[in-house]
């Protein structure tokens, strides 16, 4: 029997409305009913909600949410002739990525079916280098999958691992993700040596289960589980 003790009570951190959600949300991300954007469900007694926990900074970057002027970065980093060797996609025109920054600011973590991006800027000098793709993968925003692209020009100097670790820890701390997976080409040695380096479990592999630039290919999957996740080892994942 669900009662009124049941449920917290407290205010919107953006609009100020006052909205209502079952116990078992706190600590959750939830979308505010008025305003609809994604905040954190505080625990019983609190008057107002938290908001998301970004940007995130880390020693070298900041992870934020695109911005419209980020065209000229998304472009030059699309344009890069290897960038999808092992990954589905294409460099996509001005035109488009001028629609996809505009469509992008309407996504909230919470918005169903709807990638919620981060992009990865340098603090000095502030530049886009790539972005962080999360994806919820069930209805209850437990559990998320996440993929990374970076610019040429700035990999294999550390920023893909920095980047994924930080984002390891929103997803598990800042919004109590129960699972996280992610997936590459299994010729893709530089994405599973990333994988492994954060601590990901490597779950499976499936054997040619896709067609890519006309061969079949297999995918290698990786996965982590909250109660593997400790920041004394460094934030990431125990493996």
């Amino acid at each position: 029997m669900i009662t009124e003790e049941s449920f917290i009570d407290f205010k919107c951190p953006y609009c100020g409305a006052a909205v209502s959600f079952p116990q078992e949300t706190a600590g959750f991300a939830q979308a505010c009913p008025d305003c609809t954007e994604s905040l954190i469900v505080p625990e019983a007694g609190s008057e107002v909600g938290k908001s998301l926990p970004l940007p995130i900074n880390t020693p070298r970057l900041v992870l934020r949410r695109f911005a419209p002027g980020d065209w000229k970065d998304l472009m030059e980093l699309h344009d890069a002739e290897d960038l999808f060797e092992y990954t589905a996609g294409r460099a996509l025109s001005e035109e488009e990525t001028l629609r996809w920054l505009e469509s992008d600011v309407h996504v909230k973590l919470t918005t169903p079916n709807q990638t919620f991006y981060l992009a990865l800027e340098t603090r000095e000098p502030p530049k886009l280098i790539g972005y962080i793709g999360l994806t919820q993968t069930d209805p209850q925003r437990l559990t998320a999958d996440l993929n990374v692209f970076v610019n040429k020009a700035f990999q294999r100097q550390g920023f893909g691992l920095e980047a994924l670790d930080a984002v390891v820890g929103f997803c598990f701390e800042g919004i109590k993700l129960h699972r996280i997976t992610a997936s590459c080409d299994s010729r893709h040695t530089a994405a599973r040596g990333l994988f492994e380096k954060l601590g990901f479990r490597r779950e499976g592999e499936s054997l040619k289960d896709h067609i890519h630039n006309g061969e079949w290919a297999s995918t290698v999957w990786y996965a982590a589980l909250r109660e593997e996740y400790g920041s004394e080892s460094g934030g990431t994942p125990q493996g």
